[in-house]
């Protein structure tokens, strides 16, 4: 082995190893620090990954971090080649694995890109699910509203995934590390029917929102000061786009003394992130 070929695989087993404490003491930065690490190398990862799972005896699941543990390395797997992680899959099963690991398994493997277009949308890769139920032009909406958004804010977005609603619980998310964003599209309406501005309306700043965890470097968990700072953000963003909301706030902020509420409820709502 070359010199390069030995420091890539010194890299590989430290960032395994990175990974695997974090899913044994349920870290998530440090999991998905080395879960980033690991999936930035590729291919060349899997042999040392595959042999952390294969090694051990999954006949039975007898802790919670042992489930952690086959479900973090076996998605980074799969995340890296679908092939690999369904012939890994095989083998677990073929040799006996607990029922729990299999349905760990399977719903990893239920997930696979090909039910996606890939394009790229302001330099962000967007996943648009192919049976997604709308009457939208998603990839126009989408090239329209990040252009909104100030370039730097966009840098480092890996992946934006848009889902359907059966996907996802909520209206979206931001996963911090692996800079990944969520948006759930539920928008069936006609193009000009009034619900159809409605949704869209949610689904746009939905996706600001999440875009201003990532521009702040949000860290994991429901913290009220992440989640206002994200709010203010969209709602920066909102009113420099000149939206019609944002329009028909100022005209009857005009109009009235004490202006436009700023409870949550009446700016719409708000995406669990």
């Amino acid at each position: 082995m070359n010199e390069r070929g030995e420091e890539q695989t010194q890299h590989v087993g430290r960032s395994l190893r990175t990974l695997i404490r974090g899913l044994a003491q349920n870290s998530l930065g440090e999991a998905y620090e080395g879960y980033k690490a690991l999936y930035k190398v590729g291919a060349p990862a899997i042999p040392q990954v595959r042999e952390a799972v294969l090694k051990s005896n999954w006949s039975k699941l007898k802790y919670g971090n042992e489930a952690r543990y086959v479900s973090g390395l076996f998605s980074l797997i799969h995340d890296i080649d679908e092939a690999e992680a369904r012939s890994v899959a095989d083998r677990l099963k073929n040799g006996g694995c607990a029922p729990a690991v299999a349905r760990i398994l399977d719903s990893v493997c239920a997930f696979t890109l090909s039910d996606y277009d890939r394009y790229s949308v302001c330099g962000a890769e967007v996943f648009e699910h192919k049976r997604l139920v709308t009457r939208q032009n998603v990839r126009a909406l989408l090239q329209r509203w990040l252009k909104n958004v100030p370039a730097e804010d966009l840098r480092e977005v890996e992946r934006i995934f848009i889902l359907r609603k059966e996907d996802f619980e909520g209206w979206g998310d931001y996963t911090p590390v692996l800079f990944r964003i969520n948006i759930v599209w539920d928008n069936p309406s006609r193009r000009w029917s009034p619900m159809s501005h409605v949704n869209n309306f949610i689904i746009e700043r939905t996706l600001y929102h999440e875009i201003g965890h990532h521009a702040h470097r949000h860290t994991f968990g429901q913290d009220p000061e992440q989640e206002e700072a994200a709010e203010r953000y969209a709602d920066r963003i909102m009113s420099g786009s000149g939206h019609w909301y944002s329009r028909v706030g100022r005209l009857l902020g005009a109009h009235s003394n004490k202006g436009i509420s700023r409870t949550r409820n009446e700016r719409g709502p708000h995406p669990q992130s």
